[in-house]
């Protein structure tokens, strides 16, 4: 690894020595930044955006909900509950702890209907493109898809089929926002009654298990072709450095080539700057992915126990994270992950 951070930082400076910093390096246009708002910032923004709110407003209900720091460790560990305690009295602390879990529940739902009118239009948009394509005569591209892609497919398919079981658990009156709902406001029931996911939740958790190890696979093998990339990227770099190395660009000939080789480092520095950025964001997005595996396995391992704070606190960190990857998309390109 140093061998190659060393490779990056001689063709930085023989780069800057020349004058040949590439465009690509500076942010895209206004119109490259529109087209971007407009494909990225649609159902991944909202979708990630009503998640990160769910899930602070359930952390939120947690610390309302835990008993009142009787130390000063445990007030600096806890400032919210501190706080709470402070200013709120136990009757409505609890309600309060009630109309959190109900509004982060209300959230969860604006989602399922937000994602059931998604799953609605991508129908209807496919259905019309394939009857056009039909009644034109075209035919249906047969290029074959490579097989991580078909991996990342299969594992975004599965997802859908899990959040499928939890919009059909709310419409059908027995998901969580209904046991939430339907709490006293002057006592607290045990937190696994309160969040103990049963019935067609239940199945949806074990399908979201099955997405979750499709999605780690498909990043597993993105991972490796990010990482033949760089390697060729470096081996190319370090071909291109070795005649400026050893002096040959003072030759006649070689002079006249010097142009084109300083071409070529500088679209090579490109690619492996790219590639490192993905690389860096695929590391983030497996970071997201343990943390909802994290969940959705003790989830269905031990459905009794209470892990409400484990579910708002990995939710809410792969949400934000998911948040500030849309965003440097924004600023500086898609990542395709």
């Amino acid at each position: 690894m140093s061998m190659h951070h060393n490779v990056v930082r001689h063709t930085r400076s023989v780069l800057a020595a020349h004058s040949l910093e590439a465009a690509d390096f500076r942010r895209p246009p206004d119109a490259k930044l529109r087209r971007l708002w407009r494909e990225l910032l649609c159902w991944d923004a909202l979708d990630n955006g009503l998640q990160a709110l769910r899930f602070a407003l359930l952390l939120l209900h947690v610390y309302a909900r835990l008993r009142p720091p009787r130390t000063t460790f445990y007030a600096i560990v806890r400032p919210i509950s501190y706080a709470l305690a402070y200013m709120l009295s136990r009757k409505c602390r609890i309600a309060l702890s009630r109309g959190l879990l109900i509004a982060s529940e209300g959230v969860a739902n604006v989602r399922r209907v937000a994602l059931l009118a998604l799953w609605m239009l991508t129908c209807s948009k496919e259905l019309r493109m394939r009857l056009r394509e039909s009644s034109q005569g075209d035919s249906v591209s047969d290029e074959p898809i490579p097989f991580v892609e078909r991996v990342a497919i299969g594992g975004e398919v599965v997802a859908h089929l899990g959040e499928l079981f939890d919009v059909l658990a709310f419409f059908t009156g027995s998901g969580l926002f209904w046991r939430a709902f339907g709490l006293s406001v002057t006592s607290e029931l045990p937190p696994w009654l309160q969040r103990r996911r049963r019935g067609l939740e239940r199945v949806g958790v074990f399908v979201s298990l099955g997405a979750l190890a499709l999605q780690q696979y498909a990043l597993h093998l993105r991972r490796a072709s990010i990482q033949r990339h760089i390697h060729g990227s470096i081996h190319r770099l370090q071909q291109e450095l070795v005649p400026i190395a050893g002096g040959a660009v003072t030759e006649p000939s070689s002079r006249d080539e010097t142009p084109e080789r300083y071409r070529r480092m500088q679209e090579q520095y490109a690619l492996l700057v790219a590639e490192r950025r993905r690389m860096c964001w695929l590391i983030i997005e497996r970071i997201c992915l343990y943390s909802d595996a994290l969940f959705t396995t003790v989830e269905a391992l031990a459905p009794d126990e209470d892990k409400v704070m484990l579910e708002a606190s990995t939710g809410l960190v792969a949400a934000v994270l998911r948040l500030l990857r849309l965003w440097n998309e924004v600023r500086f390109g898609s990542l395709d992950l």
